[in-house]
């Protein structure tokens, strides 16, 4: 019976994979694992899974923090429903499929993708700067799942502002009084990686944060936009309900969406740029040289 593993990281997208059930799966930190699980309480190779009877076996091979079900350290379990299993600081829910339900969640990931690519290519410099960034705020919000947000950028150098937002006041992101999570916009620009938190009530950096308790936060990610190496800007957004998780599917469609729009705002930047001068010239009774006013020289 196929399978789907979802394990739920501290600080970290949820990670989903779909088991096929004539395949053996190593779960571990090791880049040789079939399943990776990249958190310092798990072990390299933590443990296997692997179908049986019609359901699946969980063994420990091995590790330092061991396997917990029910609560219990165990060396293997048998699962024949779906269940839930911990490894180290790492919950894990194993939910069994059948093959139509397996077949259909693998082509929703590759529709999700599909989805993802047509809206980034959206996303073009013709727009115009201040229409492209509302927009690729809402595309981030659709592919995450969260319902509010705000985009920073930073234009030629000028001071990092607020350049879109839904479910804010522009001014209050900007005050001492901000719902939203301030450390993970920091820590994104200052990292140059996304941030992400599928629970921050449980997370020991957030979970103690003023704005995030008072703002009741759920879920949040925050992506930075990087040009030529540098950050000149981030997408933030969170929730304050109970919903799906940030999954690492979620949030590899969205570091692509930010990826391109670092991009087109940068070139819709240009052109607006481009624009003024010309009107600058053209109300300056400046007319730049057409085509047909060249004249080959006789």
């Amino acid at each position: 019976m196929p399978a789907r593993l979802n394990a739920y990281v501290p600080d970290s997208a949820a990670l989903v994979r779909l088991l096929d059930d004539e395949t053996s799966y190593r779960i571990g930190r090791s880049p040789e694992c079939e399943v990776r699980v990249d958190h310092y309480s798990v072990s390299r190779f933590h443990a296997e899974l692997s179908a049986a009877g019609g359901g699946w076996s969980l063994r420990d091979t091995g590790s330092k923090n061991g396997l917990r079900v029910d609560g219990h350290l165990v060396l293997r379990a048998e699962f024949m429903k779906s269940a839930w299993f911990s490894m180290g600081d790492v919950y894990c829910w194993i939910e069994m499929l059948d093959k139509t339900a397996a077949e259909r969640l693998a082509a929703e990931h590759e529709t999700r993708r599909a989805t993802s690519r047509a809206l980034s290519q959206q996303l073009v410099p013709a727009l115009g700067i201040r229409a492209l960034i509302p927009q690729t705020l809402d595309v981030v919000l659709e592919l995450a799942g969260l319902d509010r947000g705000f985009v920073l950028y930073s234009s030629a150098g000028e001071a990092l502002r607020v350049r879109a937002s839904r479910g804010f006041a522009v001014d209050d992101i900007s005050s001492k009084h901000f719902a939203g999570s301030a450390s993970a916009v920091e820590r994104a620009i200052a990292e140059g990686r996304s941030i992400v938190c599928c629970d921050a009530a449980d997370s020991p950096w957030l979970g103690a944060k003023p704005s995030v308790r008072l703002g009741g936060i759920r879920g949040l990610v925050c992506v930075p936009l990087r040009l030529s190496g540098k950050a000149v800007g981030a997408i933030y957004a969170d929730s304050r309900k109970p919903g799906p998780p940030v999954t690492e599917l979620d949030l590899e469609l969205i570091e692509n969406v930010a990826r391109h729009a670092a991009a087109a705002f940068e070139a819709a930047r240009l052109q607006d740029d481009v624009a003024a001068v010309v009107r600058s010239a053209a109300d300056a009774g400046i007319r730049a040289p057409l085509w047909q006013d060249v004249r080959p020289d006789i």
